[in-house]
């Protein structure tokens, strides 16, 4: 098998589902940068889960990303992974990605292959949010909840798994600073946490291809 460390828009599925079970395998930089300025030893956090959602659509593998409802209470209107806390009756941080997904954005859990879960990102509000990679070789039916989702969008896998896309926003926090990355899409201001899980994902691609080659 082929690799490059620049994916195509020809993936197939074999060879992204192979990546999908290793990621987990591989750091990302970017995010222990990140975790390390926010004194994650010292503080209590809410465990969370998001579903990093592959999806074949209009032929090409893409994620599902969300544009919050500005009613929130948090992050009004910003770009998100479909997810939320962990509840007392998930039996898994994977049932809480893939609870959560069905009531913002009525994908059932049965549709969804899942792989390993992603080493968690700490945000400065007090969450541990845990990625879980999870692919569907069609383009499942939406159906939005509106009071938690304004818009549902597509990303396509093949500019989010690419770094040279990503631009830099400063992240300050308790007197210090990084450098965390940002994602223009359209229209879109991809930031925050949603921006550093895949850029993550990217740099764990690279990871991937590059020991693939050796």
């Amino acid at each position: 098998m082929m690799f490059s460390i620049f994916p195509s828009a020809d993936m197939n599925a074999e060879k992204l589902s192979d990546f999908l079970i290793k990621a987990a395998d591989y750091a990302s930089p970017t995010q222990l940068a990140r975790n390390g300025i926010l004194d994650i030893e010292n503080r209590c956090f809410k465990q969370a889960a998001v579903l990093l959602a592959c999806v074949y659509h209009q032929q090409q593998w893409q994620i599902v990303l969300t544009r919050r409802a500005a009613s929130l209470r948090h992050h009004g209107g910003q770009i998100a992974l479909a997810g939320g806390g962990r509840e007392g009756l998930d039996v898994s941080l994977t049932a809480t990605a893939l609870r959560e997904t069905a009531e913002e954005i009525g994908i059932a859990a049965h549709e969804w292959q899942t792989f390993p879960v992603l080493p968690p990102d700490y945000t400065p509000s007090g969450y541990e949010v845990y990625a879980v990679p999870a692919l569907c070789r069609r383009s499942p039916k939406i159906e939005v909840n509106a009071a938690e989702v304004a818009e549902v969008f597509y990303l396509p896998l093949v500019l989010a798994l690419n770094p040279e896309n990503y631009r830099s926003r400063v992240l300050n926090y308790n007197g210090k600073s990084i450098d965390s990355p940002v994602l223009p899409y359209r229209d879109y201001d991809i930031w925050g946490l949603t921006a550093v899980i895949l850029y993550g994902l990217a740099e764990r691609y690279r990871a991937y291809c590059e020991a693939a080659l050796e």
